[in-house]
């Protein structure tokens, strides 16, 4: 399969009304492909959150299907840096531009025919590795409605929009890897490059099922995070980190501001909600109790791109990002998985 076309793709289909209200008109009736994006930004000169305990209002995802496989995942035979082990940096995507701008971090041949430039990727002593599906046809899912086969991606390749896919392989990705560090993106709306300062909470209204905290993703015979349909731990995290229960940030919010801002491509934001309670958010909270769990991983935390950013700004952003991240911890001063 040919990787997606690398441009930015003008909004047309039965989204696109929806996707243009987004930013101003409240809570969509719908969950749209890339939306989660959360309702309170701040300037980029916003610090790092200072607590986890800080209250969020939650909305309503739901997804269903079944595990996506993606590209073969090569592990940490190889050092790196003067350390003595693979140290592995994580990058997960979902909508356009954000598997496009992760794509050269794919070791996924199909996916990124260009060849890996993750090995030792700038000096810092990391292996960065990437994951993101694919939305044939044409690589636009906004041209499908929520749940059809050209919005959720390709059955063959990871991260399908869908929260039984999701959990399957988010698990299966960082217990192979084992990284270290990690960074998951996902589409919103009418943004730029906005750091979310904090995920989970949600289900605030909602004394019942935490399923039901999150949006259907209108996908398969299950549509919401039920405990019989995902991992057992991605079902420890949203019943853990509802109503109010949020996690922080682990990433060096003031330097990724520092390093993103000065390109002028964009507004650069943090936003002090979450990435709401569709994909986005599930996928980052995902990210922040991995590295609550695990005692190797140092930073965690999610970012959303606006979904009218070419490619290539995209792709200087999360450049610049991941600079910024890798220079905040130095390899020699992580431990080794």
């Amino acid at each position: 399969m040919s990787h997606a076309t690398r441009q930015h793709t003008s909004l047309h289909g039965p989204l696109a009304a929806l996707l243009a209200c987004l930013a101003g008109c409240g809570e969509p009736a719908e969950p749209l492909p890339g939306d989660g994006s959360s309702s309170t930004a701040t300037p980029a000169t916003t610090g790092e959150p200072a607590s986890s305990s800080t209250t969020t209002t939650g909305g309503e995802p739901t997804t269903g299907d079944e595990p996506t496989t993606g590209g073969e995942p090569t592990t940490g035979g190889e050092t790196t840096g003067s350390t003595g082990c693979t140290k592995n940096v994580v990058l997960m995507g979902y909508w356009p531009p954000t598997n496009e701008m992760l794509r050269p971090w794919s070791t996924d041949p199909t996916q990124n025919p260009d060849g890996w430039i993750g090995a030792d990727w700038g000096g810092y002593g990391y292996d960065v590795h990437a994951f993101f599906p694919e939305f044939p046809p044409d690589g636009d899912p906004t041209n499908d409605q929520i749940g059809d086969e050209g919005a959720v991606g390709s059955p063959d390749y990871d991260l399908r929009v869908d929260y039984q896919a999701t959990s399957a392989d988010f698990w299966r990705i960082v217990d192979t890897y084992q990284p270290v560090i990690l960074v998951t993106t996902s589409r919103g709306g009418k943004i730029g490059w906005e750091i979310e300062a904090i995920e989970g909470g949600h289900g605030v209204n909602n004394p019942g099922d935490p399923a039901m905290d999150w949006a259907s993703d209108k996908y398969g015979a299950e549509q919401f995070p039920t405990e019989a349909t995902i991992d057992a731990r991605s079902w420890a995290a949203i019943t853990t980190y509802r109503q109010g229960n949020t996690l922080p940030s682990q990433l060096p919010i003031d330097a990724i501001v520092a390093a993103t801002d000065p390109l002028g491509v964009t507004s650069v934001v943090v936003d002090q909600g979450t990435s709401g309670n569709f994909l986005s958010g599930f996928l980052g909270l995902h990210g922040l109790y991995y590295n609550q769990q695990a005692a190797h991983n140092v930073a965690a935390g999610h970012i959303h791109v606006g979904l009218g950013l070419p490619v290539d700004d995209a792709s200087a952003l999360i450049e610049a990002t991941l600079h910024a991240v890798l220079q905040a911890h130095p390899a020699d001063g992580v431990d080794c998985p």
